[in-house]
């Protein structure tokens, strides 16, 4: 790349860029004006704000012990106090007797009064009796907030009446009354003021950063693409002497300053704000706000300024390929909302009680970050300096992918040039069948992942029984396999392309490699147990979903054999390998996107998985039949390989549930765990990676001359098809 052209890219579209008054306003201005308004308006509302009072109607006074009101006659006129009580005797002058229920149920629902007391004649007796009180309702509204406060109001002047009238009795009995509570630890807070305040913000902040980064990096972004396709001046640029790299370099750098000058002027603007709002507060009297928050210290700003570099450079990559898309800047402006819900979850996460940093959140991209710069702001550095190697890793490789991503769409002349056109459904499937090519394009083949996905998702809940038997297990298993796996891929094969048997990527297989394949299947399994006992030491499974797995567990291993390898190794290997390295995996390759590929592919094939542990530990098994399905040129060898993981994983697992039954000449190989379980022994995992690496390593080095043959020349759409065989001239 030559940098001095970048130079001038950069410089020239910022200069675009600082001529817009709306981008200027937008990105810089905005921020100054918007946390002193926010500020002015909290204020505003503090000054008003105050405890309302709630209204109780009292039913039934006259049952309640004389001696003991639980209401005074000073309270029910008092207008200051939080609780206004009406008080009804409960049985009325009529003959026939109140129903009390009717009335309280009618009344609180019509909002005449915000809780209904009911205390029946037959408290008093009860009570004494039993000591135990009864014939006592509350009728309130749950999805009123005006009811819950005042059902809260309630019980604690019926929990502080009943300890009051504990400690008369014990008084009375000479018993201490101490006897009430009688372990109260002293409680002792070893948090610094500093670092309670530092919790709050480091929620919060990180958060509202990178929304910031995100917003600021997408507008300009519209600007430069979608902008410079309307106005007519992108192709003046793609004509010039810079290469498409260099020209996604000068726009990336142009995108990411604004990015990083939106989040920190809202930083500081934040910052400056939030001190001169809790001075006020402090003034006011409100100790508790002021000690919760306290002001924003600049050492948290300088370690989320840091974070935000990275970061703010992802997402300046992933919304110049978005904004590439865009045949309009009307269009752009739709895809902000979805890449901002698809990046909110990793934000939010780290928001959730018990997320702390830890090597396997650290490998979350976003996340991570989030999390490392909430430890930083804490004080943790110890910490923060184990797990910032993975944060900085992970980042660096999502920034890179998304510059890669970027710099494809601008390659593709497609993309760059697309026009404004009006939709029509005849139109759109017309050009499918007449566009058909020998495999899927790229855009199929991500619709038919999002398609499998969404199947899942509401196939198994659909298909979850009341009675769990192993009949139920294989008629769903077969059903979402074949129906909801399978199935998309064979109808989009079949509308879609030229070529079923090509879009599926099956095509024979060398003997040696489909041996390969088999030996790198039962070699490869200790390697994926250890990587699955790290995955579940670092992510632990519920309670509930754990007893669930047992169970599951308990009724495979009581099922025949050849019905368990059938259903749960021979049927899923098929059917997930045709799928995911076969029209999947063949529509993204197309253009020499072999990373892109193997990378998707494998995220789809993980996430087709319903537990988070399966997910992740499949999607690193992914990329391994990614890599062997690029090599071989089909998807043969990854079903071998499939098949023989999963069946291997069954034997294990049953074997597991009678040790004893393992014959004496593979204690070498298996051996008791300590859960009762079998595992493989340290030498057999030794000889395995050993085996496996050999294995890896000839599918990465096997020639592929007859695989670049065998594909070279196979035709590209239905057209070129005709021509080949006659039909076109």
């Amino acid at each position: 790349m030559n940098w001095s052209r970048i130079r001038l890219i950069f410089v020239r579209e910022m200069r675009d860029q600082v001529r817009d008054r709306r981008t200027m306003f937008t990105i810089f201005v905005l921020p100054l004006l918007l946390y002193p308004f926010m500020g002015m308006l909290m204020l505003q509302v503090a000054q008003f704000h105050s405890e309302h009072a709630v209204r109780i109607t009292f039913v039934g006074e006259e049952n309640w012990p004389a001696d003991r009101p639980l209401v005074e006659a000073s309270e029910q006129n008092d207008r200051n106090e939080l609780i206004r009580w009406e008080m009804l005797p409960f049985q009325t002058q009529s003959a026939e007797a109140t129903d009390w229920d009717t009335i309280g149920f009618e009344r609180v629902k019509t909002g005449d009064t915000d809780l209904v007391f009911i205390v029946g004649p037959d408290f008093i007796e009860s009570w004494n009796e039993s000591g135990r009180a009864g014939a006592l309702k509350a009728i309130r509204n749950q999805a009123s907030d005006r009811s819950n406060i005042a059902s809260q109001r309630l019980n604690a002047k019926l929990d502080a009446w009943q300890r009051a009238w504990l400690r008369e009795k014990l008084t009375s009995s000479d018993i201490n009354p101490a006897i009430i509570d009688p372990i109260q630890p002293i409680q002792i807070d070893v948090a610094p003021q500093e670092t309670k305040q530092a919790l709050v913000w480091s929620k919060l902040l990180p958060l509202i950063m990178l929304v910031w980064a995100l917003t600021g990096a997408f507008y300009p972004a519209i600007d430069l693409c979608a902008g410079e396709k309307e106005r007519g001046t992108l192709e003046t640029l793609l004509s010039s002497p810079a290469s498409r790299r260099e020209i996604v370099w000068g726009k990336l750098l142009t995108v990411m300053s604004f990015s990083v000058g939106t989040a920190v002027l809202n930083l500081f603007s934040m910052q400056i704000t939030s001190s001169f709002v809790i001075n006020q507060f402090s003034r006011m009297g409100a100790t508790d706000a002021v000690a919760a928050l306290g002001p924003l210290h600049f050492s948290a700003l300088t370690w989320l300024i840091v974070i935000l570099l990275p970061i703010s450079a992802m997402f300046s990559a992933l919304a110049l390929a978005v904004a590439a898309l865009a045949r309009s800047s009307k269009e752009g402006q739709y895809y902000l909302m979805p890449l901002l819900l698809a990046g909110l979850p990793l934000v939010m996460l780290p928001m959730m009680p018990g997320i702390t940093l830890s090597a396997g959140t650290s490998a979350i991209p976003v996340t991570g970050a989030v999390l490392l710069a909430r430890a930083l702001i804490e004080g943790q550095y110890r910490e923060s300096l184990f797990h910032a190697p993975i944060v900085i890793a992970v980042t660096v490789i999502c920034c890179l992918l998304a510059v890669r991503w970027a710099v494809r769409q601008f390659e593709s002349e497609s993309v760059m040039f697309r026009e404004s056109e009006r939709f029509q459904w005849s139109l759109w499937l017309r050009q499918i069948w007449r566009d058909r090519a020998a495999t899927a394009t790229a855009n199929e083949a991500l619709l038919c992942g999002v398609i499998i996905l969404v199947a899942l998702f509401f196939g198994r809940m659909s298909l979850t029984s009341q009675q769990l038997d192993w009949q139920s297990i294989s008629r769903s298993t077969v059903a979402i396999q074949l129906g909801m796996i399978l199935a998309p891929c064979l109808v989009m094969a079949t509308f879609m392309t030229a070529s079923v048997r090509r879009a599926l990527r099956i095509e024979a297989a060398h003997p040696f490699d489909i041996a390969v394949a088999l030996v790198l299947g039962l070699t490869l399994h200790p390697a994926y147990m250890l990587l699955s006992a790290a995955i579940q030491h670092e992510f632990q499974l519920g309670a509930d979903t754990r007893e669930l797995l047992v169970y599951v567990d308990s009724l495979i291993s009581l099922a025949p054999l050849w019905s368990v390898i059938l259903i749960l190794a021979v049927i899923p290997a098929i059917c997930e390998e045709l799928a995911f390295r076969g029209f999947i995996f063949g529509g993204l390759i197309r253009q020499n996107g072999v990373l892109r590929a193997i990378l998707v592919s494998s995220l789809f094939f993980g996430l087709s998985h319903g537990v988070l542990q399966q997910t992740i530990g499949a999607s690193v098994m992914g990329m391994v039949l990614g890599l062997i399905a690029w090599r071989t040129g089909g998807v043969v060898c990854g079903i071998v390989l499939h098949m023989t993981h999963n069946t291997l994983t069954m034997i294990v697992a049953r074997a597991g549930k009678s040790p004893e039954s393992v014959p004496d000449q593979l204690n070498w190989i298996l051996q008791a765990t300590t859960d009762g379980g079998l595992g493989y022994s340290d030498l057999w995992v030794a000889i395995s990676i050993v085996i496996s690496a050999l294995c890896l390593g000839w599918f990465c080095l096997r020639p592929m001359s007859l695989f670049r043959n065998r594909f070279a020349a196979a035709p590209t759409n239905l057209c070129e098809t005709h021509q080949r065989v006659g039909f076109v001239d």
